[in-house]
């Protein structure tokens, strides 16, 4: 244990020795958006050092490891900021890909010295397949450590204090909403999951037979096979303007079934001749394994989509929602329907966030395959910032007319909580619109939607792009420590403009 922590005090002061080894910026003169971006990115560093979340992160990197070199526990600890800061930085940008992070890091040196990636030699560990390492680094648990850490030294007299903050924020009362987090998927059209299934399969041969130089017998090549799958997709897409689009539907969709399960039994006959004679081939035994692992999951796939669309367009009948497939890629998306203006219909995850009246996220939860009720989100989302010993726990919770229930009620009088969720009847709201502190949160209650819109549309772009759920949960628990982060700043901004007009 000793060792441990030699170990790391020396990488920590390595690395802070590394920070100062940077060469200037360049001059940039009379563009304020510059300068207000550059004194962002400065604060949160900043706060980064100051809150030890910093440090937390490279204890978290340092755990559990096997006895190493001095060297390789400084190289770990490096990477651990250097993840750190990349992921703020890229939801900062809106959540870019990797590949535009890399190019971003490259041509701007504000940017990479943020990263700690700029060098007295110049910039380097900004390859997309680093950055992409970087965003894996740290688990969802990890992250929620990181943010308590944050969210307790914000919230206390003493500590937030230590990080600039005249005042500690609000962290006792918590107005909870919910949304649907769009994923990065086409329009579920039943035909059209077919076309995805049978394009995946035919990439997977190719594979095969091209770089892996591996051929089992085929009439056609695959490319044919794609073009005649593309050739019914156009025919199916244009028969509904005919007289007798029912009949044309069906006797398409019946032309692309057959088609599919040709495909389908192509695919096996490679999948088997990869299986024995993969070490003829260049590829590794991963990358066998992954190929592999793509043609057994649309193999299972076949049956489920094709028995869909027969239903829907030859049997005529409705499928269930928790039946459906809605993407043969992204296995966890829902259909939530929510009535929206403009959209009556969303396919995504259902998200809760919970903020402060500062406007601080105080916690957040992206539901997989199964969303419970508003009910259920609030009581789960209550038990876990409650199951840390803090000194000023939730004292007021705030909602709309969805978390309303009896059970709710009964929940947050046990454990002390004011109650400031819009009841459903009208008569009891207006009843309770007397009260000051009611009519108050109620009021602040409003904003929640900005913010909840703030954090889809700046730190998402509307939707998600990280492939699977789990990548997509931990996507969520980035964006809200970057916004926390970013949030913070801005009120530091606030509180030296305040002071030099007091100055003045």
């Amino acid at each position: 244990m000793a060792l441990a922590t030699t170990k790391l005090a020396l990488s920590m002061k390595n690395i802070a020795i590394q920070c100062l080894l940077r060469p200037a910026f360049t001059v940039v003169e009379r563009c304020a958006d510059f300068k207000n971006h550059r004194d962002t990115l400065e604060r949160i560093d900043r706060l980064l050092i100051d809150s030890e979340v910093q440090s937390q992160a490279v204890e978290f990197a340092l755990e559990g490891r096997q006895p190493m070199s001095v060297k390789a526990w400084q190289n770990r600890a490096n990477f651990a900021i250097k993840a750190l800061r990349m992921e703020t930085l890229r939801y900062l940008l809106g959540g870019i890909s990797f590949r535009h992070l890399s190019r971003a890091l490259g041509s701007s040196d504000l940017w990479a010295d943020f990263c700690r990636v700029r060098h007295i030699d110049g910039i380097r560990g900004i390859s997309k397949s680093t950055v992409e390492r970087a965003s894996k680094f740290f688990s969802e648990e990890q992250l929620r450590a990181l943010h308590r850490t944050l969210t307790e030294v914000v919230g206390d007299a003493f500590l937030s204090r230590q990080v600039g903050l005249d005042k500690p924020l609000d962290t006792t009362i918590c107005l909870i909403d919910g949304t649907c987090l769009e994923a990065n998927i086409h329009w579920p059209t039943d035909w059209v999951l077919l076309k995805d299934v049978a394009g995946t399969l035919l990439k997977a041969i190719r594979l095969i037979r091209e770089k892996a130089g591996l051929r089992h017998r085929m009439p056609v090549e695959p490319q044919q096979l794609a073009r005649q799958m593309n050739r019914l997709c156009i025919q199916m897409t244009h028969s509904r303007r005919r007289k007798d689009s029912v009949r044309q539907r069906k006797r398409i969709l019946r032309q692309m079934k057959k088609l599919l399960k040709r495909i389908g039994e192509h695919a096996r006959s490679h999948r088997d001749l990869l299986q024995v004679c993969w070490e003829q081939s260049d590829y590794s035994e991963k990358q066998v394994n992954q190929i592999l692992s793509r043609i057994e999951r649309m193999n299972e796939l076949i049956p489920v989509v094709i028995q869909q669309a027969h239903e829907r367009i030859i049997g005529g009948r409705q499928v269930k929602n928790a039946d459906k497939v809605l993407s043969v890629y992204e296995p966890d998306v829902q259909v939530i329907v929510r009535g929206k203006a403009g959209k009556e219909v969303e396919f995504g995850n259902t998200l809760f966030l919970g903020e402060s009246v500062e406007g601080y996220l105080l916690d957040w939860k992206l539901y997989g395959s199964r969303t419970p009720s508003e009910n259920e989100q609030m009581l789960e989302s209550l038990q876990r910032q409650n199951r840390f010993d803090l000194e000023e726990p939730i004292a007021a919770l705030c909602g709309d007319r969805g978390f309303a229930t009896q059970r709710a009620r009964r929940q947050l009088a046990q454990e002390g909580i004011y109650d400031a969720l819009c009841p459903r009847d009208p008569k009891q709201l207006k009843k309770r619109m007397e009260e000051p502190q009611f009519r108050q949160l109620q009021k602040r209650r409003a904003s929640t939607e900005g913010r909840i819109g703030v954090l889809k549309n700046r730190w998402h772009a509307g939707l998600l792009r990280s492939k699977g759920f789990e990548n997509r949960s931990k996507s969520v628990a980035w964006s809200v420590i970057s916004h926390n982060l970013w949030k913070i700043a801005r009120m530091l901004a606030q509180q030296d403009g305040q002071k030099i007009q007091a100055a003045a």
